[in-house]
Order: structure tokens, then sequence, then C-alpha cells
């Protein structure tokens, strides 16, 4: 029936368990929603995402479940008791269930919005491969199709972009700038001839710093480039 809500449920294919209970009146459409999104990187739910993106990963694909058939009016319940019923702590939900997210399909502007944003439009140039912001159109039908800008124009957004970019002069503190050091940093290990851990770096700064070697060097060995540096080995853990 046109009304059915379905409960359904992802199920790991490798341990036959249910790790996620949800609704949709079309359980296939909302299932392949789900791998498009993991591979689109559209998280909404980074845990149910990364489970999925790790079978994916293995050749391997949740398995979709119907669990229950309900009406529009009492969907709410039965996915907080099939929830329930399974344990919130063994699903990857993020809440006990019977939320509606927000519907925003045939959602009106305001006058005032369109205003606002007719005001922010007007006199700026439009961009060659995004379609027209009145007419939608792409490609040759855009006005502005083939278009060049010129460089009084380039040179003008240049110093737009100069002028209000809010880091310009600025400095960032010291506890930032290890911060960041800290976040893209790859930790490397000294091995020996056999592949075996010597010793463990936070990063290839720390060992190059350590064993006075060349900058950049621990990394090209790490990378193959390079077989060994002053006699080290090294490779990423």
């Amino acid at each position: 029936m046109e009304n059915n809500v379905y409960i359904y449920g992802l199920k790991c294919p490798e341990k036959g368990i249910l790790r996620y209970v949800g609704k949709s009146k079309n359980p296939k459409s909302r299932y392949s929603a789900h791998l498009s999104h993991t591979k689109a990187k559209r998280y909404d739910n980074i845990h149910l995402y990364r489970w999925i993106a790790k079978l994916l990963r293995n050749n391997l694909k949740p398995e979709l479940v119907i669990l229950d058939t309900c009406s529009n009016e009492n969907w709410k319940e039965k996915e907080k008791e099939w929830i329930t019923k399974i344990g919130l702590d063994n699903l990857l939900n993020m809440n006990e269930g019977g939320i509606q997210p927000p519907d925003c399909t045939g959602r009106l502007w305001s006058q005032e919005y369109k205003n606002k944003m007719s005001e922010q439009r007007r006199g700026k140039p439009l961009w060659i491969d995004t379609p027209h912001p009145m007419l939608g159109k792409f490609g040759e039908d855009n006005p502005n199709y083939g278009q060049k800008r010129s460089k009084e124009f380039c040179e003008r957004m240049r110093k737009h972009a100069l002028k209000n970019n809010g880091m310009k002069g600025k400095k960032l503190p010291k506890e930032r700038i290890e911060q960041m050091i800290e976040i893209n940093s790859k930790p490397v290990a000294l091995i020996n001839n056999d592949g075996d851990i010597i010793k463990e770096y936070k990063s290839q700064k720390q060992a190059t710093i350590e064993l006075g070697l060349t900058a950049g060097a621990v990394t090209r060995v790490c990378k193959g480039e390079y077989k060994q540096t002053k006699g080290y080995k090294f490779k990423y853990l």
C-alpha cells in the first residue's frame, strides 16, 4: 500500500547481526542512498558510514532486512520498539528513534529573502561554468558562455580577496602551529634490514632532528624514493 512505512535494518554480512535500524516508505531506495552517500562522503551519521565504507573496501555490502510494516501514524513507536529491542548500544543509530527529519520539499522563500539575494547578485559578474541564476541554463545556453574575464577584473578580484582575508598580517600562536604540525604529522619507525622496528617517532621531523639527518630525507625513504639515508631506514606507521 502507498501509505505503508517500513522499518528496515542493515545487517552485517560478516557477523549476521543488525547494525542499524531506520524507517522508509521505499527501503530499497533508502538502501541505495546509504551506499551512494558513503561513496560521496556525505555524512550525517559518521559511525554508520564508516562501517559501510569499511564493508565496501572489503567488497562487501550491508544486508537490507525488512523488520516491520506500519502506517504513517505509528511508525515512530515501531521504530523505537525495534531500537529498544535490539539495544541502542548494539546499533550505530545516533538516537532512540522516532525522530522525523525536517521536510524542505516545496519550501517557499519569503519575498524579503528573495529581495536580499537579488541585491547581493546585482551588478556582479556571473561565472561561466555555472547556470544563469534566473534562466538556469548551462553551457552554450548561458549568456556568459565563452566570455573571458578581463585582466582588470581578475586584478580587482585578487585585491578584493586580499583585502577581505581575515588572516592577512596575523601570526598564528605557537600553540596553534604546534597543534597543526601534530595533526598533519605522520608517525614513522626506524627499522633494520629485516624490517623490524627499532624505534618509533611521532613525526619525520622528530626523527630528522634526533638523528641529525637532512630535511626531507626521512620522508623520501618512507615513500621509497631513497633506500636509506646515512645508513638509516624508515617506514610509515
